[in-house]
């Protein structure tokens, strides 16, 4: 048996996601399942070179028809590795998405990523009021302990939302020729500030 023939078998079994459908209320944002009808926005928005330069990346040379497909085919799967969800606007309009991944069972971690991409909703905090529901979500409903992100050195006011919303120990990492900031965040210290916060995690009833 090779070495990853054996994490395989050996790896800790916990918890990484809820088992029912669920929006999350925050006092400025919900948070919910991906649909059809983000996929316009989502187009929009990963085609926008400064949305792109701010997630490090270039933007993508697809079509829509071709973006569409890849995204309902998305749509239908499931991962214990990752998560992604749409952000509203308390009006229910899409204004941006996050998401966690690459989960290590062994660790207990994930890390995060959120993106406004609706720009009017820019210096609103938004992004820190969806990342503080996600973080609530993560802590209270899964047993991942360990939180981190990734942005880059030069995005002084992501950094600031990240470090209101809990996020600290801000570290440089470089990757390949990109210069990024590591914040971290664990479940006991964020708890302890945020516990209070209010934020709620409503059932969503499926229709028959």
């Amino acid at each position: 048996m090779n070495s990853q023939s054996w994490k395989k078998l050996f790896m800790p079994k916990i918890k990484t996601k809820s088992e029912k459908k669920f929006s999350i209320l925050g006092h400025k944002t919900i948070i919910r399942a991906k649909s059809k009808d983000d996929i316009r926005n989502d187009f929009c928005w990963r085609v926008d070179r400064e949305l792109s330069e701010l997630d490090a990346t270039l933007p993508i040379n697809l079509s829509f028809e071709q973006f569409e497909r890849i995204s309902i085919n998305d749509l239908s799967k499931s991962s214990q590795w990752s998560e992604k969800f749409s952000i509203d606007n308390l009006d229910k309009e899409h204004i941006g998405n996050c998401m966690f991944y690459d989960v290590n069972r062994w660790e207990k971690s994930c890390e995060f990523g959120i993106m406004i991409g609706n720009k009017s909703f820019w210096n609103g905090g938004y992004g820190s009021d969806a990342t503080v529901s996600m973080l609530y979500y993560i802590f209270k409903e899964t047993e991942i302990e360990n939180v981190y992100l990734h942005t880059l050195a030069t995005n002084i006011r992501a950094q600031k939302a990240f470090k209101k919303a809990g996020f600290d120990s801000p570290k440089h990492v470089k990757k390949g020729r990109y210069e990024f900031i590591k914040m971290i965040t664990d479940k006991k210290s964020w708890l302890e500030k945020f516990n209070d916060s209010k934020v709620k995690i409503i059932p969503v009833v499926e229709q028959d």
